[in-house]
């Protein structure tokens, strides 16, 4: 693609007039912001979505993909900038992260059956949910996740004694 499209009549950076989803009224769109291509009566635009997931790159470290795409880091980082795309492009950030993560762990999942000192590592760490988060304070959600499993986990305790005649008596089992 001949990256002079990449910029306005001024010799600006195109931001927003390069997706169709923002009409401009002198400047053709090149790209879609959807997961899939767009075809109109004007013509074909990709999904910028679907080029961003097909490289291999660490969300928030996207240079091959500014480079190839664009010709320009700094073209990318304006993009990153827009506040009309900042959520679109932080979702593709969380989207592709969570893929990383996932094939990392399917990959630790493979290992883990190995009986070698890497397979017991891998058994280890995923048997201590060590993909977890587990600095700083808990979100609100897990609080009440983990209300919910302990209350459950003492409910079934309270069962339990019952069923076979054992009962609390001041804070104490019997």
């Amino acid at each position: 693609m001949d990256k002079k499209i990449l910029k306005d009549s001024m010799g600006r950076l195109r931001t927003t007039s390069l997706f169709v989803e923002f009409k401009h009224p002198q400047m053709k769109p090149l790209y879609s912001l959807k997961e899939y291509d767009i075809e109109t009566p004007e013509g074909v635009y990709p999904s910028l979505k679907k080029m961003y997931m097909s490289y291999d790159h660490v969300p928030g470290f996207e240079y091959d993909f500014a480079m190839d795409i664009f010709g320009s880091w700094e073209q990318w980082t304006k993009l990153c900038n827009i506040s009309q795309l900042r959520g679109e492009l932080q979702q593709w950030r969380d989207e592709l992260d969570i893929r990383i993560k996932a094939s990392a762990l399917k990959q630790m999942m493979l290992a883990s059956k190995d009986n070698d000192a890497k397979g017991i590592n891998a058994a280890k760490y995923l048997a201590d949910k060590g993909y977890t988060k587990k600095a700083g304070r808990p979100s609100k959600e897990e609080i009440i996740r983990q209300t919910k499993i302990e209350a459950g986990a003492n409910q079934e305790l309270a069962d339990d004694m019952n069923r076979i005649g054992l009962s609390v008596v001041n804070g104490s089992k019997h």
